[in-house]
């Protein structure tokens, strides 16, 4: 969750690296590890949604059957970040991985203005043109966010079977205001503008970025009353033990206000716990799979 001045602010640095003090070495909730690679081989057939954008997913184990983990990224990041997940994952299901609108291999209109409402409704038409009809979603941040939207959506949300809500919140209030001071947070945003380039480069990052920005400053604006008519039963909430981006008492709060849903708290990690730790995550995605 980038909130808009502080990735403005930071986008164009360059490169900034964590610090390798020997707390930082022992400590993997202050780390940013390098982005982790995507399993072989690359998706090149897009799903196009109706007003011409392409839409990258790729499919894991499609063979193991059953329904997938659907597996939806942070804000300015892309599926690769869940790339060791993806490899623990794929071992014993079957898993898509989607990058949303604009991001990653994903493209996005010059006049486009990112909404929760909108990435949920084009990850439901994606899994639906691949013959999805259930689905276990596991939604990171913005991805979480996303999930969240599609649970109060009547026409998506029969398509959910359970959802994974890490890292979710309810209204841009539930940033962190220092989260953009953290020397982990600027090595993503530069990381994030660096592989954007290679990954786009007929596309403007700062653009994008901005977009990225303005919803999260914006959106989204869940009432507690809103969120209370989510089938609890189908839903995890997962909190990390260190999160810098989202404000710890949020996840609690969701737990209470989404009534029948589960609590998880990831021990010793930060936002960025699918790339901190990764095997840990997995686990975690597994038990809630079961």
């Amino acid at each position: 969750m980038i909130t808009l001045l502080g990735l403005l602010s930071v986008c164009t640095l360059t490169a900034a690296q964590p610090r390798h003090g020997s707390l930082e070495k022992r400590q993997a909730y202050l780390t940013l590890p390098p982005t982790p690679s995507l399993p072989r081989p690359i998706n090149n057939k897009p799903f196009r949604t109706t007003d011409g954008v392409n839409l990258w997913f790729q499919k894991y184990n499609e063979a193991a059957g059953g329904e997938p983990l659907v597996l939806i990224h942070g804000g300015l990041g892309y599926s690769a970040y869940f790339g060791d997940v993806i490899r623990h994952l794929s071992k014993s299901h079957y898993v898509i991985a989607v990058d949303r609108r604009g991001h990653g291999r994903s493209t996005y209109l010059p006049t486009d203005k990112f909404t929760f409402d909108q990435f949920a409704s084009e990850t439901a038409a994606l899994l639906a043109a691949n013959g999805v009809k259930k689905a276990k979603w596991v939604g990171w941040s913005d991805g979480a966010a996303t999930t969240l939207a599609a649970l109060q959506n009547a026409a998506i949300t029969p398509s959910i079977s359970r959802a994974f809500v890490f890292a979710g919140f309810q209204k841009p209030e539930d940033t962190n205001s220092t989260f953009t001071t953290r020397e982990t947070y600027k090595t993503f945003v530069t990381r994030c503008a660096q592989e954007y380039a290679t990954l786009q480069p007929k596309a403007s990052f700062s653009d994008f970025a901005t977009k990225v920005g303005t919803l999260e400053a914006t959106l989204p604006q869940w009432s507690d009353r809103q969120l209370e008519r989510i089938q609890g039963s189908k839903v995890t909430i997962v909190g990390a033990e260190f999160d810098e981006a989202v404000n710890l008492a949020v996840q609690p709060h969701l737990n209470k206000v989404i009534k029948g849903s589960k609590l998880v708290i990831l021990k010793g990690v930060s936002h960025f716990a699918p790339v901190q730790d990764s095997v840990g995550f997995a686990r975690a995605v597994e038990e809630f799979a079961k």
